[in-house]
């Protein structure tokens, strides 16, 4: 008897959009000026393309093949021979100590009295090779660094040496610049391709056939980190200058996020890809302060949105029908945004999906921390009374609800002092933010903010009554699920009261507002905030809320998830509530898409792979 078919996979994250629209300075806050600038995203991205389009061909020609096989037949003489396997390894030996020599000299002076035991030993061994007289003298320091460079460049073994002993001395950039460094390699790896479709028809050739995919853009204009001024236009095969804004120098981002769109637009028209595309629009609440990206009216009957024709939002979302709504709030704003909400108010009348960034990531803004964001807009941290203060010695009261006896909350702002870039743009990310969407108490406190009649409006009526649950049905999918290091944080916290909730109340997780005596606790989800991993966070939104979704995308190339995952799925308030994504091409600086489809189709059942890749995505689109 045949099988039944099955749906298609559908993954739920990728990207497809060039170096194009990233702007150049992405090692802005990692890197000193002027040294960030001469890292040029945009300079990389060309070194590249002219390196794919005049070197890389060169490899495919008889010449290329002929020197490679006069170089494998040099190699296999030196191999083959004893004698000249011998003067090889003297050779470098020799090179070894040149290289040492002329290092070490700049870090030890042979007069010195140094007391440092690694100081005084390097002394010594410089002496030593020294007396020896073999190795030339250089005096000239611009010498001593054109010789290593080329010694560093030409023979890999010392490139090798010398990436060694930087990492022990740990000069080498931190793990963040490192990040960083990957991302602009993923980048440039996909520079070759000039077009979005040329880089989405590669990711289809890794997945069978009827795949469906969600293509998300991402429009990094307003994250501080120099501007985008020109971009490659398919139509005439050339850079295009972007157009600046009247009475200044700036370009005018608003042309870049349109050209990216009309590229995206591009696939979904195709014939063969019509039906399996679903590309999502970009929201960016700077953004769309400019009307000609976003404009709106609202019914003062209803409180429903309307878009106005003719905005870019109105033309894709409902002209050429994109199926949801993208954001990075890590680029520099909250998810809440006064000119947001009345795109939140639409996407729920017209039930349409949200992705939203959630993880720690090394794209985010680059700016100046603003002082209004010095404090949380909606959360309170609370005040403790002295009769609390006695009691903190208690380790299991203080474990259980150290909120318990909070007092006066509202006097006090959740304080958020996180001074690199790097930290403070985390709190624009953190899956709380989205309790003042979902919970009216919260939502009525972000629009009792607004002095925009249009959006008091969207949410109250004409004598004033509070429109209930406006945003409740707000159908939201956290991007990346926290991160793969949230989900190792929540397996090492076995002594955390709040990660416990997942087991003990399965159904529903944490309880963000109520002690554990059912009463209100003001400044927990200040505690929260502060001490308790995404992953716990995002589960616990998900079970109180029916529309709110995960995907896994990136941190599924950590095979260390998957226990976690299986124990997610066995969860029936989450199993269906879990999307697959691969977050392609960023993540491919750790996999292949294809190898990423392939572990997770081992180390899931194909009833759990199903649940995830099939059907919760097609809920999740609508489809």
């Amino acid at each position: 008897m045949p099988q039944p078919t099955k749906p298609p996979i559908i993954n739920c994250h990728i990207h497809m959009f060039t170096g194009d629209y990233v702007p150049p300075y992405l090692a802005k806050t990692y890197l000193p000026a002027p040294v960030y600038k001469l890292l040029s995203l945009h300079m990389v991205i060309k070194l590249l393309r002219w390196y794919y389009t005049n070197i890389k061909p060169r490899y495919y020609t008889n010449s290329y093949r002929r020197s490679q096989q006069r170089k494998y037949k040099f190699e296999m003489i030196f191999r083959r021979s004893y004698v000249l396997g011998v003067l090889k390894f003297l050779f470098n030996t020799y090179i070894t100590l040149a290289v040492f020599y002329y290092s070490i000299g700049w870090f030890v002076k042979p007069t010195a009295n140094y007391e440092n035991l690694i100081k005084k030993g390097l002394q010594k061994a410089y002496l030593w090779l020294d007396s020896w007289h073999i190795i030339p003298v250089i005096t000239s320091t611009l010498l001593k660094i054109v010789v290593l460079f080329a010694l560093f460049l030409l023979l890999k073994w010392v490139r090798n040496l010398v990436i060694a002993v930087l990492r022990q001395l740990k000069v080498l950039p931190g793990n963040e610049f490192i990040k960083l460094f990957h991302r602009y390699v993923q980048i440039g790896l996909f520079s070759k391709y000039k077009t979005q479709k040329g880089i989405y028809d590669k990711l289809k050739k890794q997945y069978p056939p009827d795949t469906y995919f969600v293509g998300l853009p991402m429009d990094m204009g307003a994250m501080d980190a120099g501007h985008i001024k020109t971009v490659y236009d398919a139509a005439t095969k050339s850079f295009i200058n972007i157009p600046k804004i009247k009475n200044t120098n700036t370009p005018d981002a608003f042309h870049t996020i349109k050209h990216q769109m009309e590229g995206v637009l591009t696939i979904k028209q195709r014939t063969q890809d019509k039906d399996t595309f679903h590309p999502f629009i970009f929201a960016d609440p700077r953004r769309m302060a400019d009307k000609r990206y976003f404009d709106y009216t609202v019914d003062k009957a209803t409180g429903d949105v309307t878009l106005v024709k003719g905005c870019l939002m109105q033309e894709y979302l409902e002209d050429h029908n994109f199926a949801g709504i993208k954001m990075y709030p890590a680029l520099g704003y909250y998810p809440f945004e006064e000119g947001l909400l009345p795109l939140w108010k639409y996407c729920v009348q017209h039930e349409l999906p949200i992705m939203t960034h959630c993880i720690k990531g090394t794209i985010f803004y680059r700016g100046k921390k603003k002082p209004e964001w010095d404090t949380h807009p909606v959360f309170t941290e609370g005040k403790i009374d002295n009769t609390t203060k006695q009691q903190l010695d208690d380790d299991e009261k203080v474990d259980f609800d150290i909120n318990a006896t909070y007092i006066n909350a509202e006097d006090n702002a959740l304080h958020l002092n996180q001074v690199k870039n790097i930290d403070f743009c985390n709190n624009f990310t953190n899956p709380l933010n989205y309790l003042c969407l979902l919970e009216d108490h919260l939502l009525q406190k972000v629009v009792a903010k607004t002095t925009d009649p249009r959006i008091k409006t969207i949410f109250y009526t004409s004598d004033k009554q509070w429109r209930k649950e406006p945003l409740k049905n707000l159908k939201l999918c956290f991007a990346h699920f926290g991160g793969d290091d949230q989900w190792k944080r929540f397996l090492e916290s076995d002594r955390d009261n709040y990660t416990s909730q997942l087991l003990l109340k399965p159904e529903k997780g944490i309880d963000f507002f109520n002690n554990a005596s059912g009463k209100p606790s003001p400044g927990k989800l200040a505690y929260i905030w502060k001490y308790v991993d995404w992953y716990t966070s995002i589960c616990s939104i998900i079970l109180q809320h029916n529309n709110v979704y995960a995907d896994i995308s990136y941190i599924l190339h950590d095979e260390v998830i998957l226990p976690l995952l299986k124990q997610t799925l066995n969860n029936p308030g989450l199993k269906e509530k879990v999307l697959y994504g691969s977050d392609f091409y960023v993540v491919r600086n750790h996999k292949s898409d294809k190898a990423i489809l392939a572990d997770m189709r081992a180390g899931l059942t194909e009833q759990e792979f199903d649940q995830i890749a099939r059907h919760n995505p097609r809920v999740y689109l609508n489809l």
